[in-house]
């Protein structure tokens, strides 16, 4: 009996098993497991080891992600046990880290959470002190304390502000307030994300004309046609057509273009996660939400997705692959910086592409909850930083303002 693993919309690491019937159909299975998880484990040499688990329920797959690797708990037990066994005034910071990367930690999804362990070093400042003791003179002092040369010399050179180690420790003692201590006042105050600031960070206009989109892709083109990396400049224009990130437009399956009702549903990501002992793999949903839906299917994401079935070959699952495998995001960032720097634009990193479509969008329509729209932002605070008016429509303005105003004042 053939069977397959579909990824679970709502759950990262859990698949769902289907199996084929007569009518050759992808089903549920009558009996035995119904669902898969998997999870890492780190080791006693520090190295991280994926564990792998079927289960008859969804329940279990879940207590199984987050819980235990060795057996599935039941989910009551699972929830006791994640609740914090330490609160009051004497707990230190050190306690109140552990704890919370214990229990609160792995509720996020797990390239965030690799991500927030590498701010833990930042927070030694705090590790032998009561957590009711760090008020708001002691933020100043650590404020102070990450900013000096000698700490500066062991960060990365490029380093503009500790906005994210903020943003992090703001979590943690939120998780003390709320989980521990509901009489302990955050002390984190407004002018706080000012002292932050390490240096200046250099102003760069983050906009492509579609000018500059044509001399980009040309470069682009030329790098990577007739190579290895031709997925890479189709993976471009597709980004563009679908205002995408570019971890939305490297998950795209063929499967999410329904042709016959013109419905595109971008619903997955890549998930890079750029850390020894983890594999690369794509996950439901997208960076901020659920994902969106365009219907009609964007013409352009069309064309890119008729040219490149004829190019590869590939006529199913994952639309952009290089050697059968999910393209990594250093070799997409690579080979966009080559493209920009010889197209001799000023960027870098691969977001250019969803910024400049979002603003090409706003400049065609002035219709700023449209864009919202086609950006997939759940409110219009992300969308307003896209909301931007080029030069050449002030221009435009002035010109007619100019032609409508010559009758006012006398000749």
């Amino acid at each position: 009996m053939k069977t397959r693993k579909e990824v679970s919309t709502q759950y990262p690491d859990i698949f769902k098993i289907v199996v084929l019937n007569s009518e050759g159909k992808w089903v549920e299975p009558e009996r035995g497991k119904k669902f898969k998880a998997r999870r890492y484990q780190r080791m006693r040499d520090g190295s991280l080891r994926r564990i792998k688990r079927s289960f008859e329920s969804l329940a279990e797959a879940k207590v199984f992600r987050l819980g235990s690797p060795n057996q599935a708990l039941d989910a009551s037990a699972s929830i006791q046990a994640s609740e914090p066994q330490f609160s009051g005034e004497e707990m230190t910071f050190g306690d109140l880290l552990e704890g919370w990367k214990k229990n609160w930690l792995p509720t996020i999804d797990l390239a965030t959470q690799l991500r927030y362990l590498k701010y833990e070093r930042h927070f030694a400042f705090f590790l032998k002190e009561k957590v009711v003791d760090i008020d708001t003179a002691r933020i100043d002092a650590w404020i102070a304390y990450v900013k000096r040369p000698e700490y500066l010399a062991g960060c990365h050179p490029t380093r503009t502000s500790f906005e994210h180690e903020f943003k992090v420790l703001r979590a943690i003692l939120n998780y003390y307030s709320s989980r521990c201590n509901r009489n302990y006042r955050l002390p984190f105050l407004r002018d706080h994300l000012k002292m932050l600031k390490v240096r200046e960070k250099p102003a760069v206009k983050k906009d492509l004309t579609v000018e500059q989109l044509r001399a980009f892709l040309e470069e682009l083109k030329t790098l990577c046609l007739g190579t290895k990396w031709e997925a890479i400049y189709y993976l471009a224009v597709m980004q563009y057509a679908i205002y995408g990130r570019i971890q939305e437009a490297a998950a795209l399956y063929f499967e999410d273009f329904d042709l016959v009702n013109d419905r595109l549903e971008v619903k997955r990501k890549a998930q890079w996660m750029r850390a020894r002992g983890h594999e690369d793999r794509v996950v439901p949903g997208s960076k901020a939400n659920g994902g969106k839906i365009f219907n009609p299917i964007p013409e352009l994401a069309l064309r890119v997705l008729r040219e490149w079935k004829l190019r590869s070959g590939v006529r199913s699952g994952l639309i952009f692959q290089i050697d059968g495998k999910l393209i990594t995001y250093r070799q997409i960032q690579h080979k966009y910086d080559q493209a920009l720097a010889r197209a001799k634009l000023p960027f870098r990193a691969t977001h250019i592409l969803r910024h400049a479509a979002l603003v090409e969008a706003y400049s065609a329509c002035a219709d700023i909850l449209a864009v919202q729209k086609l950006a997939g932002h759940k409110g219009l605070k992300a969308t307003e930083k896209y909301a931007k008016v080029r030069d050449q429509r002030v221009a435009e303005v002035q010109r007619q303002m100019d032609e409508k105003l010559s009758s006012v004042f006398g000749s």
